[in-house]
């Protein structure tokens, strides 16, 4: 479960502050992503309600551990609670109630909102602080689905996975968390792309079966400290369980040798290259389940700093691994 520092910190950010947090950690992991929805609405907590994330992905997308087709829409509703106050489970009580119409009172819930109504969605994200745990998922999911059958999908986010993204993001946490970390001295940067080995002067490593495919993983340390990379791997949507896949794991007969091991002292403004064979990825991959959509690198470095990258299918190299 989370840190006590995060629940406070969380709780002292307030609601407007914690919407604007949160619009930063899903305008970074969902391309498209905006904040919006002004408007009249009938829900309750109106005034922090006029606030709605909105999402339509223009291509085949993971949305925490749903698939999203292009065309779709997904809402994004924030609700900050101070769990300090009352606690966890009173702050997940409160919450559910919220999600749940009474006609014989005139409640409407969050869900026959006008905001909502209007905007038609096929995916509904509840976003909170609060901690969430199995039977409040459950639940929230059953209810939502009791209130609006109309719509596919919900999902709903709580401290926990906030948590795991901001730890993956430094500049956020030293923005909204600065008495908790102060500047921010472990960083890094990922990209990838489909690859050639080179030598340091830029001429090809040459090898008897070079017209193999390579995915090319380059980590820059943009930190102040140097670095020492644990764990290079993807997330991946596997029947639809979010889960993480180390790269070491799909084979390396090919590229073992050209990789630095991992633990090697990634200095500031260095860059460390890694390359894996696709056909082995691809192999690999296969064997995990059914359904497999991999959605992103995520790389670990020794004392537990996790730095994510999301997977685009237009690039050629992960378009193949995908197929």
């Amino acid at each position: 479960m989370a840190k006590p520092a995060f629940i406070y910190a969380f709780d002292n950010l307030g609601p407007y502050r914690f919407v604007e947090l949160c619009g930063e950690v899903f305008g970074s992991l969902y391309k498209g992503f905006l904040l919006g929805g002004e408007g009249k609405d009938g829900g309750i907590d109106a005034e922090i309600d006029k606030v709605l994330g909105i999402w339509r992905p223009e291509e085949q997308t993971a949305l925490v551990n749903e698939v999203i087709q292009p065309g779709q829409s997904a809402i994004f509703q924030f609700k900050h609670k101070v769990v300090a106050r009352v606690g966890q489970t009173a702050s997940r009580s409160q919450v559910l109630g919220l999600y749940k119409c009474n006609a014989k009172a005139g409640k409407v819930c969050e869900l026959h909102s006008t905001l909502i109504k209007d905007r038609k969605p096929t995916a509904y994200l509840l976003v909170t602080n609060v901690e969430v745990n199995s039977q409040f998922r459950t639940t929230f999911i059953e209810q939502c689905k009791a209130e609006r059958p109309d719509i596919k999908h919900f999902q709903v986010i709580g401290l926990d996975e906030l948590v795991n993204w901001i730890t993956m993001m430094p500049e956020l946490r030293h923005l909204y968390f600065p008495t908790i970390f102060g500047l921010p001295r472990f960083d890094l940067q990922i990209k990838y792309s489909s690859a050639i080995p080179t030598y340091d002067t830029g001429m090809p490593i040459p090898y008897p079966d070079f017209d193999t495919h390579l995915l090319g993983i380059s980590v820059l340390n943009i930190g102040t400290v140097t670095s020492y990379i644990n764990s290079i791997g993807f997330e991946a949507i596997v029947d639809g369980e979010r889960k993480f896949y180390n790269l070491i794991d799909f084979g390396q007969s090919f590229t073992s040798h050209m990789n630095p091991k991992l633990g090697t002292p990634l200095e500031p403004g260095r860059k460390q290259q890694y390359f894996y064979r696709i056909d082995e990825l691809k192999q690999g991959i296969k064997t995990l389940g059914k359904s497999v959509l991999p959605i992103g690198f995520r790389i670990e470095d020794e004392i537990g700093n996790k730095y994510y990258e999301p997977m685009s299918e237009s690039l050629s190299a992960i378009a193949a691994l995908l197929g």
